[in-house]
């Protein structure tokens, strides 16, 4: 079974200082590296290209759960404007270096205890990952292994085509937005991107909840669009990339903006950014996680 910090989207890591590494041929683009959790020359984002099909494929890279960190998110969005440089390019598919999981959601240094100064640039990185994914002119796959919770699930969500692996005997990945175990509510956009995707009734339940759903839940909920083997889910995405990267550009892009480029522009990131710090910096909102810290110190 996968860790129970995981399912709950928390990592336990210090922080550290980052920094860039260089750009390196045509197949990396604009990626960070975090000093504590990657080997020299390893990147937080790895691109590589199929020029022939004109699909690339983003794969996180920031063991062991790929949260998301400040870099993290610098990382992804850097990749993302790289991408979209790319006239040639006209798919993605989004995946994860661990097939346990596609990303364990936000990092918790970024959370407890944060640093006032750095909180605020964390979240306006986290919105433009929002923005950058969801509003790519990109046809976007992602290719869901394992499990997706809390942000993984909104990379999730962000894409046009969500491909997850079947359980295998009675275990499989979860996916959805579980911010409320923790005590902390999914910010306004993001809880929308769940009503959009799953519908009114369903998505206010789920919030709610903090429900996480398997393969086959998240199938007939409208969370993902097809569950196939485990060892076929690169193999589905990469052919599912090439189909909607053949429609023709213009059109594909105008259809999929005319359905989001609205919600995207309604985001008030300024005031969102305020809501949020002044949100996670409630004294209550601190106890509860270090609340959960604790417990997850004791079952270890």
């Amino acid at each position: 079974m996968f860790p129970p910090r995981v399912l709950f989207a928390l990592v336990l890591r210090n922080r550290q200082a980052s920094s860039q590494i260089p750009t390196t041929g045509a197949k990396s683009i604009g990626c960070a590296r975090f000093m504590n959790n990657l080997g020299e020359g390893q990147q937080l984002v790895q691109t590589d290209i199929d020029e022939e099909k004109g699909v690339a494929t983003l794969t996180l890279n920031r063991p062991p759960a790929n949260t998301l960190s400040l870099e993290m998110c610098e990382a992804i969005s850097s990749a993302l404007t790289g991408l979209h440089a790319k006239p040639e390019i006209q798919g993605l598919v989004l995946t994860s270096s661990n097939p346990a999981i596609l990303s364990a959601g936000l990092e918790l240094d970024e959370l407890h205890n944060p640093d006032p100064d750095r909180l605020p640039k964390f979240w306006r990185s986290f919105q433009q990952v929002y923005i950058d994914l969801y509003g790519s002119r990109l046809s976007t796959i992602a290719a869901i292994q394992g499990h997706a919770p809390a942000a993984g699930c909104m990379l999730a969500m962000c894409c046009d085509y969500r491909i997850m692996a079947a359980s295998e005997e009675g275990k499989g990945g979860r996916i959805g937005l579980n911010e409320t175990l923790l005590g902390i509510a999914a910010p306004p956009w993001l809880g929308q991107l769940m009503v959009r995707t799953i519908g009114f009734r369903s998505a206010e339940r789920a919030l709610a909840l903090g429900l996480l759903f398997g393969p086959e839940e998240a199938l007939n909920a409208g969370l993902v669009d097809k569950v196939v083997p485990k060892g076929g889910v690169m193999e589905a995405s990469q052919r599912e990339a090439a189909k909607w990267a053949s429609i023709p550009p213009q059109a594909r892009v105008s259809s999929k903006l005319l359905a989001r480029k609205e919600f995207i522009e309604n985001i008030d990131r300024e005031k969102d950014t305020k809501d949020f710090c002044s949100f996670l910096l409630n004294d209550t909102v601190q106890e509860n996680l270090k609340e959960y810290l604790d417990n997850l110190k004791k079952r270890r």
